[in-house]
């Protein structure tokens, strides 16, 4: 049976991401890319038309490739996988075909789009368990997504995800993250061991890959565009800030010079504070998100 959609949603084919869903309500638009059920855009009619996420001028939906820009999904595991080395760093979710199962028009006028995605064993890409995905995007005043996992197995195993969110902002060494104030965090990029941030507003001066041992609520404050994104989780226990620098994005062919555009700060579960999923359980991570104009 062919999905019924409500008039303001429609499936396109987007010249390299391949299908894409397009909502639209009184308030916001969006578009998610059936590859990785990727965000690709949202855009707040209210208080600006500037788009909430940066996606690279490169960004492809080839087969095995995650979408550069948007919000690609990580899980099952975050980061490099942590016994097979020739496994996808970032899990698998984020280069797979989702499923649409339904698009919901909601009383308070918004919409609500439910993907889903089955994780069956693949030992060739590191993955010994069962599990099934479900992702739910929201729109209307702000965007709010969740993330399911289902351990659909007979064995449990530890789960580790993220929703990268690429937000695009007027130069990354100009904005600031608040909200993280005598956090500890992890220094991927530099040292590997623990620091804590101290006082006042997170700055970036280079390359950084910090993962805070938070899930509290965080601001990025932009004031050459003049608003602030307001961030905020469930079901995650850290929130990670990154950005390549100008060094690692001229190695990256889908950044290059692009990297001063946006930073990444993301709700996670990174692999310190992975979640224990038994059989026949589940685990929701979301995150709402808010623009306001300074």
């Amino acid at each position: 049976m062919k999905l019924k959609l409500p008039a303001s949603a429609r499936i396109h084919k987007h010249e390299t991401l391949g299908s894409v869903l397009s909502l639209s309500t009184k308030h916001s638009s969006a578009e998610i890319a059936l590859h990785g059920a990727t965000v690709i855009s949202f855009v707040n009619k209210d208080p600006e038309s500037r788009p909430l996420f940066w996606l690279s001028p490169k960004a492809s939906g080839a087969s095995g490739k995650a979408i550069r820009g948007g919000v690609p999904l990580c899980a099952p595991w975050f980061g490099p996988h942590p016994t097979a080395s020739t496994a996808p760093a970032h899990g698998i979710v984020r280069t797979g075909e989702w499923e649409l199962l339904r698009v919901e028009e909601c009383e308070d006028e918004s919409q609500c789009a439910t993907f889903s995605m089955d994780l069956p064993r693949d030992t060739g890409k590191g993955w010994n368990h069962d599990a099934r995905a479900e992702f739910v995007v929201t729109i209307g005043k702000t965007l709010k997504m969740e993330l399911s996992i289902r351990n659909t197995g007979s064995e449990p195993f530890m789960l580790s995800e993220a929703m990268h969110n690429y937000f695009a902002v007027s130069d990354v060494r100009n904005v600031s993250v608040d909200g993280l104030d005598n956090c500890e965090y992890l220094d991927f990029s530099g040292d590997g061991k623990r620091h804590s941030h101290g006082l006042g507003p997170l700055t970036l001066s280079g390359e950084a890959a910090h993962m805070f041992y938070t899930g509290k609520p965080v601001k990025i404050v932009d004031r050459e565009w003049a608003r602030e994104i307001s961030i905020r989780g469930w079901g995650a226990a850290s929130t990670v800030v990154w950005n390549p620098w100008d060094r690692t994005a001229s190695t990256m062919s889908d950044v290059g010079g692009e990297w001063p555009r946006f930073i990444c700060v993301e709700n996670a579960n990174i692999p310190d504070v992975s979640v224990l999923l038994a059989p026949n359980t589940s685990h929701h991570m979301g995150t709402e998100i808010a623009i306001a104009a300074l």
